[in-house]
């Protein structure tokens, strides 16, 4: 029988990456969720990915999620935690209103008899850093959705993806010198040599998420990560030079430039403790997934140049 996967965040960066890859290997049938599925992103989508239903549903309100994934057997779930309405609700005091989000979800599977549920999470900060880093509520709030469904999994299958750092980012924090009119700089409190495990996310993260599918007893309970593999962010802008001909350079700036403590406690931690913990076992069973990950030089090859977001 094929089964049904339900998609939370369809038109969002995470879940259009899982749409688009589960509605290319046609073994599925699809139901992506969205706040308005009748907005612009999601018809738009509708006539990219034909036989895909759509259903709206929110994250806040538990009986549209509960409704939304009847008769589904997966869920796809992920939270957002740099939406207005969480932030907004982090910014009054709330600071577990992501993880709230996270447990709608996960208790509306439930509800709704749901056979399995892929998490997209990240490692906890706190305890990377062995409690130096604390702040990083974006982890945090993720870490703490995955426990909870963990310690549900005698209710429904748990299976959790870990998004590397996005290469889109270095579109976001892309600026034109303030010297050179001509130079494209790339700006983080980063190490130009530090390492990093980048991930296109709208390319790389739905075929980590099939793989999980195909592979439900290997990967059951455990950790499966998204990424292409370790890179500096120097190559990045090596690598942007290459293909586009502009010339760039990463710069390394202050770590109180980057903005919240947050962000600032965030790139702390990955400095000294590494994203993923410095982990580097998930490339081995990359060699397994069928996908060809992308690397900084492909990432500027696929997507164009349309000039510095500042």
């Amino acid at each position: 029988m094929t089964k049904l996967v339900a998609i939370v965040g369809a038109t969002g960066l995470q879940g259009g990456s899982v749409l688009k890859a589960l509605h290319a290997t046609g073994k599925y049938k699809l139901r992506a969720l969205t706040r308005n599925p009748d907005g612009e992103q999601a018809e738009m989508l509708k006539a990219k990915y034909p036989g895909v239903e759509w259903v709206g549903a929110d994250l806040d309100d538990p009986s549209s999620l509960r409704s939304a994934f009847q008769g589904a057997d997966v869920v796809f779930g992920v939270t957002q935690f740099f939406q207005k309405d969480i932030s907004d609700k982090v910014e009054s005091g709330n600071e577990d209103a992501e993880y709230e989000q996270g447990k709608n979800m996960v208790d509306a599977a439930i509800a709704a008899g749901v056979g399995s549920m892929v998490m997209s999470s990240l490692d906890s900060m706190k305890q990377l850093s062995h409690g130096k880093y604390p702040g990083v509520l974006h982890f945090e709030g993720k870490h703490k959705v995955e426990e909870y469904l963990t310690s549900m999994l005698d209710k429904i299958k748990g299976y959790f993806v870990y998004a590397g750092f996005y290469m889109e980012n270095f579109v976001e924090y892309s600026r034109v010198s303030p010297e050179d009119m001509r130079i494209v700089e790339f700006t983080f409190p980063l190490k130009p040599t530090s390492k990093l495990p980048l991930v296109d996310t709208a390319n790389d993260l739905g075929p980590v998420v099939a793989y999980i599918l195909e592979h439900p007893e290997e990967c059951l309970g455990s950790v499966v990560e998204a990424s292409g593999g370790y890179y500096e962010p120097q190559d990045m802008a090596t690598a942007f030079t290459e293909v586009t001909g502009i010339p760039s350079r990463y710069v390394q700036i202050p770590y109180e430039y980057i903005g919240s403590d947050e962000l600032v406690q965030m790139f702390k931690g990955q400095e000294e403790f590494g994203y993923f913990g410095g982990r580097t076992e998930f490339l081995e069973r990359n060699k397994e997934i069928k996908h060809d990950f992308t690397t900084p030089t492909s990432f500027w090859k696929n997507r164009g140049w349309a000039g510095p977001t500042k």
